[in-house]
């Protein structure tokens, strides 16, 4: 076989498509057009589709979603000599036809292409006498012409004018062409007429037309004037083009916008949209609740507290020259909200998004923020005391003898003398608050990036980083001793406190708790000294 059909001939492919139960076909020339059907094909009068006075093809009879589908098939069939796909007719939408492509131009001059219901009984006689309903060309001419007076009264109709409205001659002769244009397009359509026999040249106008099933069909007309002696004999040719499609797309974009609009205001976060040239597109009203009124990047970078102002210029000058998305968090010091804290997403726009810019969003995380830091201090503080507890004690002296510094870290084991027979006397509730006594004048006496840390009962560990020897730890202790050993008032009275202090250090790479254990060793020969003044470890 020709063009690379399958072995046994056009032929036996074609007695094969015929013996289909419900199939219909239709000849087609090369450049796909659909043409008589030879008779020497021999397929009968009654499966063979009419040929349409316009030049149709096989598109015209698949809905528009499926047109790719028969323009790749038509592209094999060239190549291979046959091809298959599966396609919806615009008559029945919803019933699967399969399109077959067959090349017998070698035997018959012709291509053909077969239509097949799908999923049916092969035997169901109601299904062979609905087959005509399900494919059949439905093609409307796209272009038309009418004839109408100075008065707009049609004088004389095209039948592309009846294929395209439904109306014939008896119904639109003789009336004015404004009885059919819809209603929100008359004032238009006047002015545009009015101009016409004022210019005397060609207009174009854009108008719904109503169509004979009551639907509506978007025409460009072009109406061309023609002069005669006497105006009121002067002839106007309107050339009508269907631009249904063009004006539905434009519709489902107005309406898409309408819906991103929508759902943009509807949004609990500020949008901002900029252009590549940071010109304002769109800003909902949320930013400007959030933001305050004015310009709105500049009102933006305004209200930003410290460097904020320049991190958010320097992640929108990566979204708009570099095509970096960015998300930072924001401190906003807006006068009738007052201080929030935003997080923001700086996303670049290129020409996919249509419209090359940026895209910025604010979404108030005030209450996140501060939930997210009421649960880091209870996770890391000593409830008791409002020291750090001793997990972030310990993470903070890991962190320490983690830094590649020449300098000497140094750990404090503090243990209050006597604490027990405290409690013993004045009560838990003197005991607790002599442990906050103690922890508010530990902090008294450290550098703000010193750690006061409460290890549990009446221990405490502090840990100081930067000191260049031991002389400067031992003088942190000999503080502590100082801060610790002052008269302290209990609701219960004046009690006597002391504290047993050992002091250890450690450089960079030193093990944690090997430093802490040197700590606590010499807080007990501190404690059997008896005098409460610090004990270098090592000493």
């Amino acid at each position: 076989m020709t063009n690379g059909a399958p072995d046994g001939g056009n032929d036996d492919v074609l007695v094969t498509l015929m013996q289909l139960p419900h199939a219909v076909f239709a000849a087609l020339a090369s450049d796909g057009v659909m043409v008589a059907m030879p008779d020497s094909v021999g397929i009968p009068a009654d499966r063979v589709l009419p040929v349409p006075e316009d030049r149709s093809t096989a598109v015209d009879v698949v809905v528009p979603a499926d047109t790719m589908a028969v323009v790749d098939a038509w592209e094999r069939v060239l190549g291979n000599g046959l091809s298959f796909t599966t396609v919806h007719t615009r008559r029945d939408p919803e019933q699967p036809v399969m399109l077959t492509f067959l090349d017998v131009r070698a035997e018959h001059g012709v291509l053909l292409a077969a239509f097949e219901v799908v999923g049916v009984d092969p035997d169901d006689a109601a299904v062979a006498a609905a087959q005509g309903e399900w494919v059949a060309v439905s093609r409307t001419p796209r272009t038309a012409v009418v004839r109408k007076n100075a008065f707009a009264v049609v004088t004389e109709i095209d039948e592309r004018t009846t294929r395209m409205l439904g109306w014939g001659a008896e119904q639109m002769v003789g009336r004015r062409s404004s009885e059919f244009v819809h209603p929100d397009d008359q004032e238009r359509a006047v002015s545009n007429w009015l101009e016409l026999l004022s210019t005397q040249d060609s207009q174009r106008v854009r108008l719904r037309h109503r169509r004979a099933d009551g639907s509506w069909a978007w025409l460009e007309l072009e109406n061309q004037y023609l002069p005669a002696d006497d105006p009121a004999d002067a002839v106007v040719v309107s050339t009508m083009n269907d631009i249904s499609d063009e004006m539905a797309a434009h519709e489902a974009l107005r309406q898409q916008e309408r819906l991103l609009r929508r759902v943009a205001e509807s949004l609990p976060l500020a949008v901002l949209q900029l252009t590549a040239d940071r010109s304002v597109v769109f800003a909902n009203s949320r930013f400007g609740e959030l933001v305050g009124a004015g310009d709105p990047l500049p009102t933006l970078l305004a209200v930003l507290a410290g460097a904020d102002a320049a991190a958010l210029e320097a992640a929108l000058a990566a979204a708009l020259d570099e095509g970096v998305d960015t998300e930072l968090e924001v401190v906003v010091e807006q006068p009738q909200r007052g201080r929030r804290i935003c997080s923001v997403g700086v996303v670049a726009l290129g020409d996919r998004e249509g419209t090359p810019g940026a895209l910025i969003s604010l979404t108030d995380v005030t209450a996140a923020v501060r939930l997210r830091e009421e649960l880091t201090v209870r996770a890391t503080t000593d409830p008791l005391t409002g020291a750090a507890n001793r997990s972030a004690t310990m993470a903070a002296l890991e962190r320490a003898l983690a830094e590649p510094v020449d300098t000497i870290t140094a750990v404090l084991f503090v243990d209050l003398d006597g604490f027990k027979q405290l409690n013993d006397t004045h009560g838990h509730d003197a005991g607790d608050e002599l442990l906050r006594l103690t922890a508010t004048r530990l902090a008294g006496v450290v550098r703000p990036d010193d750690v006061v840390g409460r290890l549990g009962g009446d221990e405490f560990l502090l840990v100081s980083r930067g000191h260049q020897d031991p002389e400067s730890a031992m003088a942190l202790g000999q503080r502590v001793h100082e801060a610790l050993g002052g008269p302290a008032v209990v609701r219960q009275g004046p009690v006597t406190v002391r504290a047993s202090i050992g002091v250890s250090c450690g450089r960079a790479g030193c093990d944690p708790i090997d430093l802490i254990r040197r700590a606590d060793q010499a807080m007990y020969r501190s404690k059997q000294q008896g005098r409460g003044r610090p004990v270098l470890a090592g000493s």
